[in-house]
């Protein structure tokens, strides 16, 4: 099965038949085994259910492939890799027996775009049709057309302008990515809030998912050179529209457009879309890739240190804060330095509309470099009541001074 993203951190994962590769420009590239998920010749898996909730969350499309069809997958490693590339569309859903169909502006400074479609039963099939109808398939000009045994992979180089339809029918869960290569593209999007040292306030992201029940402030960032006008909304994970916004432009760079504004979230999780028209008066489309939940448990950390020496112990102090019932809480939190010694604690009783505090041991050998970074994730997550689960990242570095720290 395959995993993909475009740069999440370490870049797009792929897991087909045996080998689970991940491949980015951050990370290099590695293998490794993985026994435990091979597909019979007239299935689409098992998948691990965390390989797929992965792919939803950031954007991603699993593809479960045969052995023998590896190789084939890289046209999507190739496609998604170019510079610019961003999702124009990303749906999943199950299919009941009823035809599926999505219509997809492409828009005239896409210069590339790859249709993805993935499904976990065979039998399922997707077929496109470009502005004038005409269906898209192997042998066309500018057509590389890839069949695989549970999913479809088409790129098409310097398509139509204009809607383009895709039919998807059959059986079970199917996913579906349009990406394009243009100068039209989220160079972010993220939730907001107010902070910053006195004197020195401004708006930074904030840690985790956005609070459910609360007005939240979204600030977007565009690559809108090519792009005469802008239009911002919520849509599903089905790529449906959920609800309109209304953000203010914060500049006239073109090349990094700022969009900010207070909106209301949904109740079910949701992508950030763009749509409008291009330069030459086409309609065109972006999706941003990551999938946004409002929770009702927040993770605030409580830090007043963000170095710590060799040789030292600190305790980071995190606050956790229940936003809906009453319930109960397991806390996890790792490092890829492993400094963090001890949790407690790990598991949490809390009241309606309360906070608890838990404290993260970290503990610096006394062989570490000055300046080593590390990242704290410290994740809460709901074992009693509504589910819920939201998670915070602090980033610590080794200092050269010792000040105030136990040995």
């Amino acid at each position: 099965m395959i995993s993909a993203r475009q740069f999440v951190n370490c870049g797009r994962l792929i897991a087909g038949g045996l080998v689970w590769i991940c491949a980015g420009v951050a990370s290099g590239q590695y293998a490794r085994v993985n026994p435990s998920h091979s597909f019979a010749p007239d299935q689409c898996g098992p998948a691990d259910p965390a390989y797929i909730r992965t792919s939803n969350e950031t954007g991603g499309i699993p593809l479960f492939l045969q052995r023998s069809e590896a190789g084939k997958a890289m046209q999507l490693m190739r496609e998604s890799t170019r510079e610019n590339v961003s999702t124009v569309l990303w749906a999943s859903a199950k299919l009941t027996g009823s035809t599926q169909t999505f219509e997809i502006p492409v828009d005239s400074v896409a210069q590339r775009i790859t249709f993805t479609f993935s499904v976990d039963t065979k039998g399922s099939r997707l077929v496109l049709t470009d502005p004038n109808g005409k269906e898209a398939a192997a042998g066309l000009l500018r057509t590389e057309d890839t069949e695989l045994n549970c999913g479809r992979i088409i790129t098409i180089e310097k398509p139509a302008t204009g809607i383009w339809r895709a039919k998807v029918n059959g059986s079970g869960t199917y996913w579906l990515e349009v990406e394009a290569q243009s100068d039209i593209y989220f160079i972010k999007a993220e939730f907001v809030e107010l902070g910053g040292r006195l004197g020195h306030e401004g708006l930074f992201k904030i840690h985790g998912q956005p609070v459910a029940g609360k007005p939240a402030t979204l600030q977007v960032s565009l690559s809108a050179a090519d792009a005469k006008t802008t239009e911002f909304a919520f849509v599903s994970e089905h790529g449906d529209l959920l609800q309109r916004l209304r953000l203010a432009p914060s500049d006239n760079d073109r090349e990094f457009l700022e969009f900010t504004g207070d909106v209301d979230l949904p109740t079910v999780p949701f992508r950030i879309e763009v749509k409008g028209r291009d330069v030459n008066g086409t309609p065109y489309q972006r999706f941003n890739g990551p999938l946004f939940h409002a929770e009702t448990v927040q993770v605030i950390p409580k830090l007043d240190f963000d170095e710590v020496s060799p040789g030292a112990t600190r305790d980071a102090i995190f606050e956790v804060k229940n936003t809906g019932a009453a319930r109960s809480f397991k806390v996890l939190a790792s490092d890829a330095r492993r400094f963090i010694t001890g949790v407690e604690p790990q598991e949490l009783q809390i009241g309606a509309n309360e906070t608890a505090l838990v404290r993260i041991r970290l503990a610096v050998p006394s062989t570490s470099a000055e300046n080593v970074e590390d990242d704290l994730v410290i994740v809460a997550t709901s074992t009693s009541g509504e589910a819920t689960t939201n998670s915070a990242i602090v980033h610590v570095s080794v200092a050269s001074i010792s000040v105030g720290e136990s040995r």
